[in-house]
Order: structure tokens, then C-alpha cells, then sequence
């Protein structure tokens, strides 16, 4: 499969703290609380629909968030590498450390809201800055297998989740 390359358009926010230990949020919406602690930029525009069709693929994943500001100009950015939750994340736009698949575009990432630069989060906190977030999906064609020792080296197991406490597992543990 071809990588796939989705870019959106955001800003920043007042509000913005990138203060969350274990995820990065783009926000969709206008309005941003102080409880946002993990959202980097507002209001989102892009392709959203190609976002949930890339994050349904297995695959590696990577995102590069870039800010702008205009006076005095300066911009600042940062790269996470991660994996595709193989899920959509139906209509959510969240970069997670941990292996939680629902409602992210990615997963198992190498950073998070209070490890980017503080430079970016500087930034980031004006309503003023311009916010581009390119979210890179890609399986390497034939490389299938290597992409599932990825997902399991980084402890994320591809499976149906749905059953999940509804049954004995295969050692008969409780799923």
C-alpha cells in the first residue's frame, strides 16, 4: 500500500497547555477549555473522511505538527512516530502513547502534549499561530509480517477488541 498523506489546517489557542503525559489532541472544534490539557491546536480543517480511512490500515504512522506565527515571525515543529490504530477513529483526532485504538490516529507514539518542544507550545498558545498537522500512513508493500513484529514489539496487538471481559481467552483467563 502507498503511503497516505493527510494535511490539516488548525490554529492555535489561548488555552493551549500541552501539559498531558500520554496524549496529543488536534482539535475539530473551535472552543478549548483550560481542562484541554492535551490538545495542541483548534479548530481542524482538512480531508477528516481520508483520516478515518488511513487510520483503519495497519501500519506505521507519523505525524508532523508545524506552527507559524506571524509577528514576530518564527516557526517551530516536531515529528511523532507511531503506528496506525487500525480503527477509525471515528471522528476523533488523538495521538496516543498507549495502545488504545478507539478514537485515535495513532498509537504507541514516541511522544506526547507535554513532551513537544516548548518552543512549538509557545506558539501554540497564541490564537494568532497558524497550525499545519500532516499525518503520514504507510505499510511497506510485502512487508506485512514485519509490520505485525512492530505492533508486537511496541505491545500492541491488532485484534477485535469487542469481546473483550466476555470470555475465557485461550488459557481460559478471562479476556
Amino acid at each position: 500500500m502507498p503511503a497516505r498523506l493527510v494535511l490539516l489546517r488548525c490554529r492555535g489557542h489561548p488555552n493551549v497547555q500541552l501539559a498531558h503525559a500520554s496524549t496529543l489532541e488536534l482539535e475539530a472544534g473551535e472552543r478549548l477549555t483550560i481542562r484541554g490539557d492535551c490538545v495542541a491546536c483548534v479548530a481542524c480543517r482538512g480531508p477528516l473522511g481520508e483520516v478515518e480511512e488511513a487510520a483503519s490500515r495497519r501500519g506505521l504512522a507519523k505525524l508532523f505538527i508545524a506552527a507559524w506565527h506571524p509577528w514576530p515571525p518564527r516557526v517551530e515543529a516536531a515529528v511523532v512516530d507511531g503506528l496506525s490504530p487500525a480503527e477509525r477513529p471515528q471522528g476523533r483526532l488523538v495521538v496516543r502513547r498507549s495502545c488504545h485504538r478507539r478514537g485515535s490516529v495513532m498509537v504507541a507514539a514516541s511522544a506526547s502534549a507535554s513532551t513537544l518542544p516548548r518552543g512549538l507550545a509557545s506558539l501554540l498558545s497564541s490564537g494568532y499561530s497558524v497550525c499545519y498537522a500532516l499525518l503520514v500512513y504507510y505499510t511497506p508493500q510485502g512487508a506485512e509480517a514485519e509490520v505485525d513484529a512492530v505492533y508486537e514489539a511496541a505491545g500492541c496487538v491488532v485484534e477485535d477488541a469487542e469481546g473483550r471481559g466476555q470470555g475465557p481467552g485461550p488459557a481460559g483467563e478471562t479476556l
